[in-house]
């Protein structure tokens, strides 16, 4: 054991003396030396590995980013350009034109000057015929230049590389522009960046450079409406493209890179001649024009005519129907998105609207009256065939066809019809005397006339606009359910609830708006069918694609049978004549019209209400400050225009009378009794009822007591 101790100790005595590197502080540091040699090959393989991975996986994503962008392209549908509205009418005649670009006036490139070409070569792109799709140096340059010229400080610098609007100087090739303003949306993200570049490498594939360059003085936007060079030069200068000099050229030329700015008419007249010079500078330097030349040029005084291609008729109806288009997609694609909206206007019934609203309105300006708005519609569609706000648009932009009035005594068919639901009928009774109705103060009625007629029927009542068997129908149909089928109905601004309104709803004391009484009245004409009306047929889009067809579906509100009773009752010549008299405003000779008219406290408001099977008309007539007529009621002003506009309407055509509906009865009724009649024929009237509602033999008619008792209703304005 001793001999093995020491030999195990002399071993390692030299082993020491030798300097073996198995040495432990030695040994232990060349192991660590070689394990980072190791690990360090091994990471930086990892990370050779990892970068040809990442390499291999961003070319692939590029690789099939490019193919899928490809592909798009091949189905991508090019924009007009345009961002100017334009409204027609039904018969495809525009009617308005916006504020932006229209179509363009396309002008093959064989018919464009050299010097338009050459101008617009050296403001956008010198290079074009000799670079690819995308104009690499070009790119770098605007950069570079656009790095030196910012106004961030630092790092922060290289945060404007990305805004190519802070470019001092365009980059973008002729192609990638033409991408832009056709083919892509105006967002700025990497996915736009990326179709550009690839589109830009696409259009290059299936157009020469030639076809581009065709395409891009047709569709660039020069400012001041002014889409495609054809109409620069109309607008700018009031000529032909093939007659601009020099001078206009280069002007023109440089107005894509900045519009408003540069525009020579509304813009910085003194930036528009630095662009200028710039372009004609570059011209130099592509020895496309002499130093001399450009001298002269830049000296030529220019004579701008800022012609505006605008056109604004029927503005009351325009206005309308683009506020029904922002309803629908907002401000910004009806005012810049290039719709084309095909409308519902009739423009034969506009014209005869407009002038009749005028010629009353002048006739009658020794009353007091100012003012006129007509409504007419479709009745099977709730399309909105005229409409006429008001007849001085210069003086008002106020549409009183869609502003809030009281209507007067031309709510009273829905307070009718409300009753009728309940089961009344043409043939009930109420009381037209005296009456009390209570409240503090206490609401009591008078008829127009200041007079009573005693017990008279519904269609006595209606057909003469009485106003106290108005308001015992308002009573015994309830005030609730009376705004509840007024809302149904189409009226859109009785949004309170009874103790709101009070029985003075049934004179017509809550305000509504002509063009929702016009809707409501369609619907008695309708059968009780109903839907939004509309004065839009369909919308296009900037690439031709239709955005919006109507398919309004109509959606029945009131029973037909109600409706029809209505329909009996307004239509009634010889009820209506012992108020109104023979021949009176709410007759068409030869034809079957039913009509209602209104007159408001003080004589404010004037209106009537009429249709026939095939449209409805509705006629205000007053002053917007709601001053007072000097007594003008609704058969004394508004009926003018309502029948003079019917009468042109329908003067041609045959007789159109109202279909009854089925599940109808009629029976013969005496006016004495107010019960079934023991023959038919005058003077008893032949009354439609729904079956199980007639009249029994013997009618009670002790609810007209309750016409005597107190109720506790809001005051009433006294309407007519």
């Amino acid at each position: 054991m001793k001999k093995e101790n020491i030999q195990i100790k002399s071993t390692k005595n030299s082993s020491n003396k030798d300097g073996d590197r198995s040495n432990p502080k030695k040994s232990w540091a060349g192991a660590s030396i070689n394990t980072l040699s190791v690990t360090a090959k091994f990471i930086g393989r990892i990370l050779l590995i990892f970068m040809v991975v990442l390499f291999l996986t961003g070319s692939l994503f590029m690789i099939s980013l490019y193919y899928k962008y490809a592909k798009d392209f091949k189905s991508a549908k090019p924009r007009s350009g345009g961002t100017q509205a334009i409204f027609y009418d039904k018969n495809g005649k525009t009617i308005y034109e916006g504020f932006g670009t229209g179509n363009t006036e396309y002008t093959p490139l064989e018919d464009i000057p050299d010097v338009v070409k050459k101008s617009t070569l050296a403001a956008e792109d010198l290079d074009f015929y000799k670079h690819g799709p995308i104009n690499i140096r070009g790119m770098v340059r605007a950069a570079y230049r656009n790095f030196q010229s910012s106004s961030r400080g630092n790092a922060t610098k290289f945060l404007d590389l990305l805004n190519e609007k802070a470019y001092s100087e365009g980059g973008s090739s002729i192609t990638q522009q033409l991408i832009k303003n056709r083919y892509l949306e105006s967002d700025r993200s990497f996915e736009r960046k990326a179709k550009e570049l690839v589109y830009s490498y696409e259009l290059e594939k299936k157009m020469t450079k030639d076809a581009i360059l065709e395409q891009y003085l047709n569709y660039i936007y020069y400012g001041e409406q002014a889409l495609g060079i054809q109409n620069a030069a109309k607008i700018y200068f009031d000529k032909d493209v093939r007659d601009l000099d020099l001078a206009e050229a280069s002007m023109l030329a440089g107005l894509p890179a900045a519009p408003s700015k540069y525009s020579a008419i509304s813009g910085d007249y003194k930036e528009s001649k630095k662009r200028q010079e710039y372009v004609l500078q570059q011209m130099i330097k592509a020895k496309f024009i002499t130093l001399d030349e450009a001298k002269k040029a830049i000296r030529e005084p220019l004579t701008l005519s800022g012609a505006k291609r605008t056109v604004m008729k029927h503005p009351y109806f325009v206005q309308y129907v683009k506020q029904e288009l922002i309803n629908l997609y907002g401000t910004e694609l009806v005012e810049e998105g290039g719709i084309k909206v095909y409308t519902t206007l009739d423009p034969k019934k506009q014209k005869i609207a407009e002038e009749k609203a005028r010629e009353y309105v002048e006739k009658f300006t020794y009353s007091n009256v100012s003012n006129a708005a007509v409504v007419v519609m479709e009745n099977k569609t709730n399309n909105i065939l005229a409409m006429v706000g008001g007849v001085k648009w210069d003086e008002s932009k106020v549409n009183v066809a869609t502003s809030s009035r009281q209507p007067g005594s031309s709510f009273k068919p829905i307070v009718y019809a409300t009753g009728f639901q309940e089961g009344y009928s043409p043939a009930t009774k109420l009381s037209d005397t005296y009456v009390n109705f209570g409240g503090n103060p206490p609401y009591i009625p008078r008829n127009y006339s200041g007079g009573h007629w005693g017990n008279v029927s519904v269609r006595t009542a209606l057909s003469n606009s009485l106003n106290i068997p108005a308001v015992e129908m308002t009573q015994l149909a309830g005030v609730d359910k009376v705004i509840n089928t007024a809302r149904k109905m189409g009226i859109s601004t009785i949004n309170g609830n009874s103790s709101d309104y009070g029985l003075s709803i049934g004179l017509g004391s809550a305000e509504v708006k002509l063009l929702d009484m016009v809707e409501a009245y369609s619907t008695f004409a309708d059968g009780g069918k109903r839907t939004i009306p509309s004065g839009i047929l369909k919308v296009v889009n900037d690439r031709g694609d239709n955005i919006y067809n109507v398919k309004r579906q109509k959606k029945t509100v009131l029973d037909p049978r109600v409706a029809y009773m209505i329909t009996s009752v307004l239509s009634d010549t010889k009820a209506r004549q012992r108020v109104f008299g023979y021949g009176n405003k709410l007759e068409i000779q030869g034809h079957t019209v039913a009509a209602k008219t209104g007159t408001t406290d003080n004589y404010t408001d004037s209106w009537t209400m009429g249709y026939n099977p095939k449209f409805t008309v509705g006629v205000w007539m007053g002053n917007n400050d709601r001053s007072q007529m000097r007594v003008i009621s609704g058969i004394e002003g508004a009926a003018y225009i309502w029948h003079d506009i019917f009468e042109a309407y329908i003067k041609d055509t045959k007789d159109i009378t109202f279909k009854k509906p089925s599940g109808l009865k009629e029976v013969w009724i005496s006016p004495y009794t107010y019960s079934p009649a023991n023959y038919h024929g005058s003077p008893n009237i032949l009354e439609p009822f729904i079956p199980g509602k007639e009249l029994p033999q013997n009618p009670d008619f002790s609810y007209l007591n309750q016409f005597r008792t107190y109720k506790s209703w809001p005051q009433a304005t006294k309407n007519n």
